[in-house]
C-alpha cells in the first residue's frame, strides 16, 4: 500500500479524557516507555495519505498540521468538521486518537468503497448494530452539513455523531464485508480507561491486535 493522493489523514486528538484519568493522546504506548499513543495511530495509517491533521490542543510532536475544533461544537464531532474544513483533499479518513490498533488493510478499503460511491459523503463500518464513525472515512462535503446536525442533536453530553450522520448522504459497510480486512476488529478496540489501554498494549506487544473475537 502507498500513499492515496486524494487522501488525508485525520487524528482526533480532543476531548476530556474524563474515563481515562489523563490526557489520552500524551500516554505512552504500547509501554511506559514508547511514544504517545496518537503516534501509535499516526505510524499505522499516515503511510496511506498524502497529509495529515490532528485535531485538538496539540499535535503532540507530530508532523502535522493541527486545527482547532469548532467552537462550540465539543466532542470529536467538532474535531472532525474543523478537520474536514481544512483538508487539503477530497477523501479524509478520521482516526480517533485512542484506537492504536487501527488496521491499515481496513482503512485502504474504506477508501476504495469511497471511491466507488462518490454520492456518499461518508463510508462508516458497522459493528455489533452500530456505527463506527471514529474510523471512517468522510468527504469534505459533509462538513455543514455535519455542522449543522451536531448543533441541533446538542444536549448536556455535547452534539451525538452518530445522529449527525443521519444528515449527510453516508454507506454504511455491513460487518461481513469488512471483517476480511480486520478479522478481530481490533480497528474499533477503544482505549478508555487504564485497563483498555493496557490490554491493547499486550495485544499490540504479542502481534495479536485483535480482542474482539
Amino acid at each position: 500500500m502507498g500513499a492515496n493522493q486524494d487522501l488525508t489523514l485525520l487524528i482526533l486528538a480532543g476531548g476530556r479524557s474524563l474515563r481515562m484519568g489523563r490526557d489520552k493522546p500524551a500516554l505512552p504506548f504500547p509501554t511506559p516507555l514508547d511514544p504517545p499513543l496518537i503516534h501509535q495511530v499516526h505510524r499505522r495509517l499516515c503511510p496511506l495519505a498524502a497529509a495529515c491533521l490532528v485535531a485538538g490542543p496539540s499535535a503532540f510532536g507530530l508532523p502535522c498540521s493541527r486545527v482547532e475544533d469548532v467552537p462550540g461544537l465539543p466532542g470529536p464531532l467538532g474535531g472532525l468538521v474543523a478537520g474536514l474544513l481544512a483538508a487539503p483533499t477530497e477523501l479524509v479518513l478520521a482516526a480517533a486518537t485512542d484506537l492504536p490498533l487501527v488496521e491499515p488493510r481496513l482503512a485502504q478499503q474504506l477508501v476504495t468503497w469511497s471511491r466507488a460511491a462518490p454520492d456518499a459523503q461518508a463510508v462508516v463500518c458497522q459493528r455489533d448494530g452500530r456505527l463506527e464513525p471514529l474510523f471512517a472515512v468522510y468527504r469534505r462535503s459533509a462538513a455543514q452539513r455535519l455542522r449543522l446536525a451536531g448543533a441541533a442533536t446538542m444536549d448536556a453530553r455535547g452534539p451525538s455523531l452518530r445522529e449527525a450522520l443521519a444528515a449527510v448522504a453516508s454507506k454504511t459497510v455491513a460487518e461481513h464485508r469488512w471483517r476480511p480486512f480486520d478479522p478481530d476488529g481490533s480497528s474499533f478496540q477503544g482505549c478508555n480507561t487504564p485497563e483498555e489501554l493496557a490490554a491493547a498494549g499486550l495485544r499490540s506487544l504479542r502481534g495479536n491486535p485483535g480482542g474482539d473475537k
